[in-house]
């Protein structure tokens, strides 16, 4: 794959230098990711893949380089803006690696001790003096959650095409609840492993910064809490790492706000693994995005019942097996990929087959348990609708008109039905089960030091 030929252009002109060589890195969401050498230096191009969840929104690389060009000059750990246009951006290459997994226990704690001070160093920049053509300004302690949700849900709205009763739901009760800041920063609005750069010791840049907004500093330690410490393992104590920051900026930790984020966080993810899947994400590895809605579909409902101090109840077993001849065809197809195809590629293909490997994981789950997780759904959703269903996908539509009208006396009766819906799901998706049934970690109280 090359970069075409009028992009090419562009980056010499702007780097004033003929191109020697351009490689192709990774691929988040909505932005692939190349490393361009002249014969002088390197830089990072960031550019707009055209079908990722926010590829088309108001979350655009133009929006991306006006928080780059906003903090040039602040005590904040950031590449260097070289140039952008509207589907692309030029930064130079910080040092460091985004990984994790050579450093120790203790070397990845220690790091992330100076991830929150990172953090801190962000959010101590006064947002009032930035300029942030485009970005939202909260006007009322409110309004700091509440521009964020009509963010998404301008995106939910305008790219998710399916029935998505949890996300309707979600928003609801999001809006209906949101909290009130006691402090306005600019967000990085992504925060976690594989969204920084580091030396081994040390936080080199805080990297992707499309999510960013005007916000209260608690939606950051959010993002910590669940991209960090409830997806990923061995990252340090998440309640020294929050008093880390609350000793560097001076402010206390919210628990119930960094819950309310947390939750919130849940949401913007799902409503970009729809968005993604319903606008093609053709360049991208899907299994990403089908594995993460299965997650969230079993996290979310049970987030939003701790914040509303509800209590769920007991859900049945997983459904009994059923065709065991195709089961054991897709078995089969899973231990090749697993282990005859996997071993045999490298790079990118191999991070393709990975995916192709989970949604074999699912067809072998889905010939096993299809039948009778499909049927457990629809009774379900007879039950919710008042009326038998066609089919799973009218069923689901109507009960996404339910969801749009709810009141909030019904929040209860709402929230047992989707974490059951949810719940049972989860046999279909093996490969996030158990991330979806690891509690959700207590977020500790942290005073002003």
């Amino acid at each position: 794959m090359s970069l075409p030929d009028e992009l090419r252009a562009w980056i010499e002109a702007e780097l004033r230098a003929p191109l020697a060589s351009t490689e192709r890195v990774g691929a988040g969401a909505s932005r692939a990711t190349w490393l361009v050498r002249t014969a002088q230096r390197e830089v990072v191009l960031r550019l707009d893949t055209g079908d990722g969840p926010v590829a088309g929104t108001e979350l655009s690389l133009a929006r991306e380089a006006a928080a780059y060009r906003a903090l040039r000059g602040a005590r904040v750990r950031i590449p260097a803006l070289i140039a952008s246009r509207d589907d692309a951006l030029l930064v130079e290459r910080a040092g460091g690696s985004p990984e994790l997994d050579a450093l120790s226990s203790e070397q990845r704690a220690a790091l992330m001790l100076d991830f929150a001070e990172s953090l801190a160093e962000l959010h101590l920049v006064d947002a009032r003096k930035l300029e942030l053509p485009g970005f939202a300004r909260p006007r009322a302690p409110r309004d700091h959650a509440l521009n964020e949700l009509a963010l998404w849900r301008r995106i939910f709205e305008s790219r998710v095409k399916r029935p998505a009763p949890l996300a309707r739901f979600a928003f609801a009760w999001l809006e209906r609840n949101a909290p009130e800041a006691s402090d306005t920063v600019l967000c990085h609005g992504d925060v976690g492993p594989g969204n920084f750069l580091h030396d081994g010791a040390r936080v080199t840049a805080l990297l992707d910064w499309e999510f960013a907004h005007v916000g209260d500093p608690m939606d950051d330690l959010g993002w910590l809490a669940f991209r960090g410490h409830h997806m990923q393992a061995d990252i340090g104590d998440l309640g020294a790492q929050l008093a880390r920051w609350s000793s560097r900026t001076g402010w206390p930790v919210s628990p119930a706000r960094v819950a309310y984020y947390r939750a919130f966080v849940m949401l913007r993810w799902l409503v970009s693994c729809l968005a993604a899947l319903d606008n093609g994400a053709k360049s991208l590895d899907r299994s990403v995005y089908f594995s993460l809605i299965a997650l969230v579909d079993a996290l979310l409902p049970r987030a939003l019942a701790q914040l509303a101090g509800i209590a769920l109840p007991a859900f049945a077993p997983a459904p009994a097996a059923s065709d065991r001849d195709s089961a054991e065809a897709m078995d089969a197809l899973v231990s090749d990929i697993a282990t005859v195809l996997m071993p045999a590629l490298t790079g990118e293909a191999q991070r393709r087959a990975r995916g192709a490997l989970l949604l074999a994981m699912h067809a072998a789950a889905l010939a096993r348990f299809g039948e009778t997780a499909n049927a457990a759904e629809r009774e379900a959703l007879r039950e919710r609708s008042g009326r038998a269903p066609t089919s799973l996908t009218e069923g689901r539509l109507a009960v996404d008109a339910l969801t749009a009208a709810a009141p909030a006396s019904e929040d209860a009766a709402w929230l047992a039905w989707l974490a059951r819906v949810g719940e049972a799901r989860l046999v279909l998706w093996p490969m996030v089960a158990n991330l979806a049934k690891r509690p959700l970690a207590d977020i500790p109280v942290v005073t002003n030091p």
